[in-house]
């Protein structure tokens, strides 16, 4: 698949000799695998609120960033960091009370049942340990998701993100299920269609004798078209999974931290309404975009980055899952640091 709204060496015509001089410096320098936008590839010098500038001082309203929830360079977190920058940053292996004040103002976005917090650098890390816990905990490889999904780089997530493209041929343990897309399937069936691909899904993975272990979505089906609804389409679906011993990882990468405008969190939004379906409500919960721009979502993971794009991500979950999982003691240097603490706990 390749990016609908991607540049291609057939538009560099259209480019003046610097912007193209410019494209060449990059792939020779970042190779094939990074991407640009557009037919005319935006060259970004400065963002302010909700603004972008380019080379020429050109203004563009930003709605389409996925990186700064807040507002580019907001003064106030720019502040936090640098007070913070003069006193100390390192990783958690020492007493600190920053990890501890952001951690509880995170988890008190949630419901109770999602009571621990583990940080990581990205969104493909925190989806990448809920797997892992999912597979421990259930002593099962499988896992679902949707056609075009997309939630990470990391090996074992990259095998679960067709949207990568047809370099990426789903492993033997995956199955997918069409999202719920009200616009081409009909707001009244896509509940239905829904829980009977889920139900497909397992009963192939067990007929091949894989043992399911999650089904991992993201809550607004971004990679799938960006499908916010109807409410409560996935709940039967995400209900029928957990019946068969499945665990729903959330990936609240995109829809976390507010960005869809009416919770802070996809989960409990338009898709997914936990408040009429309780027992779809995940058991792991990974949000890798920024934190005081984007933030965790899942009771397993979740992972963010602050307003000004310092990596935080984190995986959340219930307590007897991480202890039936984690006997070993876990580390990531760069995830928490003060700095970026300092940041985030500004607009938790």
């Amino acid at each position: 698949m390749s990016m609908i709204n991607g540049f291609t060496s057939a538009d560099a015509t259209r480019l003046s000799e610097s912007q193209r001089r410019l494209i060449e410096r990059r792939e020779r320098l970042l190779g094939p695998a990074y991407r640009l936008f557009y037919e005319r590839p935006l060259h970004t010098v400065r963002g302010e609120g909700v603004w972008l500038f380019d080379e020429q001082g050109r203004r563009y309203l930003d709605a389409y960033n996925n990186v700064a929830s807040i507002g580019h360079c907001h003064p106030r977190v720019v502040e936090a960091m640098h007070r913070q920058s003069q006193v100390l940053n390192t990783h958690t292996r020492y007493l600190q009370e920053g990890i501890l004040d952001y951690a509880e103002q995170l988890l008190g976005t949630f419901t109770d049942d999602l009571d621990r917090v583990m940080f990581t650098c990205s969104g493909s890390e925190a989806n990448d340990l809920a797997l892992r816990i999912a597979r421990h905990c259930t002593g099962g490889t499988g896992v679902i998701i949707t056609r075009f999904a997309y939630h990470g780089v990391t090996a074992d997530i990259a095998e679960l993100s067709p949207s990568l493209g047809s370099a990426m041929v789903l492993p033997a343990h995956v199955r997918t299920v069409r999202a719920p897309d009200a616009y081409r399937l009909g707001a009244e069936n896509v509940a239905s269609m829904f829980a009977a691909d889920v139900r497909a899904a397992i009963d192939d993975l067990k007929a091949h004798g894989i043992r399911p272990a999650a089904i991992l979505l993201d809550g607004i089906f971004s990679s799938d078209g960006v499908l916010p609804g109807p409410a409560g389409c996935i709940a039967e679906g995400v209900a029928l999974a957990q019946a068969e011993g499945l665990l729903y990882i959330a990936d609240e990468v995109q829809p976390g931290f507010a960005r869809t405008g009416l919770n802070m969190w996809g989960l409990p939004g338009t898709t997914c309404a936990r408040t009429s379906s309780p027992s779809a409500s995940p058991w792991a919960m990974a949000s890798p975009l920024p934190a005081s721009s984007g933030a965790p979502r899942w009771s397993i993971t979740s992972a963010g980055a602050c307003a000004t794009s310092i990596p935080l991500a984190a995986t959340r979950s219930r307590v007897r899952q991480v202890r039936r999982c984690w006997t070993s003691s876990a580390k990531n240097t760069c995830s928490r640091g003060p700095i970026t603490l300092a940041a985030t706990c500004w607009t938790a």
